[in-house]
């Protein structure tokens, strides 16, 4: 059996993916492997390929498969990559769910306390060589019996909850569906019911898989909804949040900070207004690093192959109709 890794976009992050495809190494010996990094030997090698192990998949290579069955992504989400043609070929996709669990989840807690603690203030006048209490003592603020708002209660979310609990925080958030009590949640809302959410969150968080559903879902009517003073913080997807909206709420005080780690580009352009967002910290796509990715990762590959050469369930299948 052929397996092909396909390279593409991902060299900048050699060192973590080598070991994420070290460790897949040791799992395919008595198959043929090839490592792809540029557009032709992709095309020349997924001819008669049965696997792909990549991060994007375009229609120009799909096309050139003849014999591709599965194709194992790197990413957590991958709607970056999902077309009409890949929607409807027999092609098993699988992602990497789960594997950005701790670190995402740490990422928030991580720009929540930012946010509150003002430590872009601190590391402004750190660089500044000044000392000046002023300011942070006037605009600090804590996540103590505050209201976070989740918005996709999955493992992220629920990773989210349980670090927000221990900070003493009440914790709401939204579900596809409501039939059952979740450790750390103190009320659980429906998808469509986003605006009970959006009213008692004093941080609204966004965790949610980007769907036809969840596409533009926060905009000036939602923003206008949360309590004054309120905090957004957006590691799902940029499509999500209309910035022009989240800069107009900022920059009338509706909303007293914001933490973006997606953007609708990327990378930001260096001229985008998004950089110029008041009492917004920034962070590069990086909320789910983490050197554990190449050992999470290549202990989802393993489980899937197993099922794979055997015939049995995969985990992380992509629901082609659900669109997650």
């Amino acid at each position: 059996m052929k397996f092909v890794v396909w390279m593409a976009n991902h060299l900048e992050n050699r060192a973590i993916v080598d070991d994420y495809i070290a460790r897949n190494k040791e799992y395919l010996n008595g198959h043929e492997l090839v490592v792809c990094e540029d557009l032709e030997s992709i095309k020349r090698e997924i001819a008669d390929a049965d696997v792909m192990i990549g991060w994007k998949i375009t229609p120009n290579i799909l096309a050139c498969a003849k014999k591709l069955k599965w194709i194992q992504f790197g990413s957590a989400g991958i709607d970056h990559t999902i077309f009409p043609e890949l929607l409807a070929s027999d092609i098993v996709l699988t992602n990497l769910s789960g594997i950005h669990t701790a670190p995402v989840a740490e990422h928030v807690l991580a720009l929540m306390l930012g946010l509150t603690r003002r430590l872009d203030i601190a590391i402004r006048q750190q660089k500044e060589h000044t000392w000046d209490r002023s300011e942070m003592a006037r605009t600090s603020d804590e996540l103590f019996e505050k209201t976070i708002g989740i918005i996709g209660l999955g493992k992220i979310g629920l990773s989210v909850a349980r670090i927000a609990k221990a900070f003493g925080m009440r914790v709401i958030g939204t579900k596809l569906s409501v039939g059952e009590t979740l450790p750390n949640v103190d009320a659980i809302y429906l998808s469509d019911e986003l605006d009970k959410v959006l009213m008692q969150s004093n941080f609204l968080v966004l965790v949610v898989p980007l769907t036809i559903e969840t596409k533009a879902m926060i905009g000036k009517r939602e923003l206008d909804m949360m309590p004054n003073g309120a905090y957004l913080i957006n590691v799902a997807r940029g499509a999500m949040l209309d910035h022009e909206a989240l800069a107009e709420a900022l920059a009338s005080g509706k909303l007293k900070g914001a933490a973006l780690d997606v953007f609708l580009q990327e990378p930001i352009p260096s001229d985008s207004p998004i950089y110029d967002l008041p009492n917004t910290i920034i962070t590069p796509h990086t909320g789910g690093s983490t050197p554990r990715y190449g050992e999470r990762g290549s202990a989802i590959f393993k489980r899937n192959l197993d099922a794979f050469l055997s015939g049995g369930e995969m985990i992380n299948v992509y629901d082609k109709g659900r669109g997650y």
